[in-house]
């Protein structure tokens, strides 16, 4: 179906619509809601184009509804309402007029955006149990539904949907030879949509099997989006550009902050160990996060563990050695000597 938004006209699927009309009708009534996207565990895919497509439908909800005779939000949406930072956007979303439509695009991808993500949700928890009363809706493109907190995925969002890539096979002459061939040709625009229901059930059975796929269960429904920006391109690209230069900077500058803090993050990690000799390398990485705000990852802190627990041994075999030294030093000392 075609919607319009800010003077210009966009298609969106009717069914998607249907959903989010419910989300713009309740949120009125004091609510916060937040709609994930992920990407089927792939790059590339689409992401952001049906995100955008989203916030727009979602801010001309919130336009057309009225409020005391009023707009409930004139500008919902907007390019200031796009934040590739999380914590630009919990400081921003505190600024925002209510029932504004928040995106948050993770433009990073592999393991940096999981790491991102994951910051990111414990921002937004603890924005929730702040600020919940603003009532804004919150569309976050995601890397993985499988890598977020189950307070995230199932408790705090309300919808999720999976952009996937479609295949098709077809008969081309791709090298110009007169002769067609089969081909698989890879197509962008196509989305499962999970309910809260199935959302939930689809994270269950990824915690019983350990397997992160999701055709688990059915989605609701499937549906398609078009190639389209309804923000400003340009300045889309341009922002995100400029998120991702200072996401370097900070890398470098954290990583020469990690080298130079290297020695005191292992005397922390032996102290750790002494108190909990079962403690894993995400609980320390979280501790060295929280506390001592030093950036290690859960990797780097498995293997300070397994050092530290090498060095341990290693002190433990010469104490024992030492102390049978001395014992045979006493053994064969005169009897005299000895008093």
């Amino acid at each position: 179906m075609k919607f319009e938004f800010k003077g210009k006209e966009y298609y969106i699927d009717g069914y998607l619509a249907s959903q989010l009309d419910s989300i713009v009708y309740n949120v009125k009534k004091d609510w916060d809601f937040v709609i994930m996207i992920t990407g089927n565990r792939m790059v590339r895919v689409g992401k952001s184009i049906l995100a955008m497509t989203v916030c727009a439908y979602l801010a001309r909800g919130v336009l057309l509804r009225k409020v005391d005779r009023k707009p409930m939000n004139k500008d919902a949406y907007c390019m200031e309402n796009v934040f590739f930072d999380n914590k630009t956007l919990v400081e921003k979303a505190q600024e925002l007029p209510k029932f504004s439509v928040l995106h948050y695009d993770e433009g990073r991808e592999g393991l940096a955006a999981n790491k991102a993500m994951k910051s990111f949700q414990q921002d937004l928890i603890d924005f929730f149990t702040e600020c919940g009363q603003l009532n804004h809706i919150f569309v976050i493109v995601a890397p993985d539904f499988f890598d977020l907190k189950e307070d995230i995925a199932v408790g705090r969002s309300e919808i999720l949907l999976n952009v996937y890539r479609g295949s098709e096979s077809v008969m081309r002459d791709i090298y110009n030879t007169g002769t067609k061939a089969p081909i698989t040709k890879f197509t962008r625009g196509n989305f499962q949509f999970f309910s809260r229901k199935k959302k939930a059930k689809l994270f269950d059975l990824f915690r019983t099997t350990r397997r992160k796929s999701y055709s688990l269960t059915r989605p609701d429904f499937i549906g398609r989006f078009v190639d389209q920006y309804t923000i400003d391109e340009v300045e889309y690209k341009e922002k995100k550009r400029e998120s991702l230069e200072r996401f370097k900077e900070r890398h470098e500058e954290q990583k020469e902050v990690r080298n130079s803090a290297r020695p005191l993050t292992i005397v922390i990690v032996k102290n750790l160990l002494a108190d909990d000799p079962k403690i894993s390398g995400k609980k320390v990485s979280e501790i060295l996060e929280k506390t001592y705000e030093l950036d290690v990852t859960e990797r780097t802190c498995r293997q300070y563990l397994q050092d530290a627990r090498k060095k341990v041994q290693e002190d433990k075999e010469y104490a024992a050695e030492l102390n049978k030294d001395i014992a045979k030093e006493v053994v064969n000392k005169p009897i005299e000597e000895q008093v």
